[in-house]
């Protein structure tokens, strides 16, 4: 229940449920989106998977984004005790791009089992990592908001909740630069995502040091 001094609108408990929501169907979609063989595919489902071999590739990456940014604001919740009109305007970013999320996943998961030209894969590989990044970007600057305008509660781990910050930015920048990067190194992009965790680890390592 919320307390007096919230205003209506303002309940963290409704934000975090819808947003829960949101997640929950977006990774729903991404296996629905996923080729099924059909016909004489069940006759060489070895060769229908290795020629799907990039849509499977593609539900393992985007599922494996949607958990970790899920968890990530799942985290951030449960430190706050309100919501702001900034941080609700940040979940239409947030939340658009993970509804987004399967189409793009579709879209690449394709690319990478057809025959696309180069152009055409690299856009669809910068729609990904774009939807990827701008997601995490969004993200990141909820977890900027809620110290800067004290929606936490008094006994938030407020140097860990500035490291967990700072991990999000890196990596929505770095998903950032992928997408732009697919441009003219479309065939690398895939391999520097997994690189992700690194980029996560090598964050927090730099930011103990300091």
């Amino acid at each position: 229940m919320a307390t007096p001094q919230v205003r209506p609108g303002l309940t963290h408990e409704r934000v975090g449920v819808f947003a829960d929501a949101i997640f929950a169907i977006a990774i729903t979609l991404l296996a629905l989106e996923l080729p099924r063989p059909e016909g004489a595919d069940f006759q060489r489902l070895g060769a229908f998977f290795g020629d799907h071999f990039g849509s499977f590739m593609a539900f393992a990456i985007a599922f494996l984004m949607l958990w970790f940014a899920w968890r990530a604001h799942h985290t951030l919740f449960d430190q706050i005790e309100r919501v702001s009109q900034p941080v609700l305007l940040l979940h239409i970013p947030l939340l658009f791009f993970v509804a987004f999320l399967p189409y793009t996943t579709s879209l690449f998961g394709e690319a990478n089992a057809g025959h696309l030209t180069a152009s055409s894969r690299a856009l669809v590989t910068g729609m990904f990592g774009g939807n990827e990044a701008i997601l995490l970007l969004s993200q990141a600057a909820l977890f900027t908001l809620v110290p800067a305008q004290r929606l936490h509660r008094p006994d938030t781990d407020l140097p860990r909740l500035r490291v967990n910050t700072w991990v999000y930015w890196a990596i929505g920048i770095y998903w950032l630069l992928t997408a732009l990067a697919s441009a003219w190194a479309v065939d690398v992009v895939p391999f520097l995502w997994l690189a992700t965790p690194l980029v996560a680890f090598g964050t927090v390592r730099v930011l103990k040091r300091r």
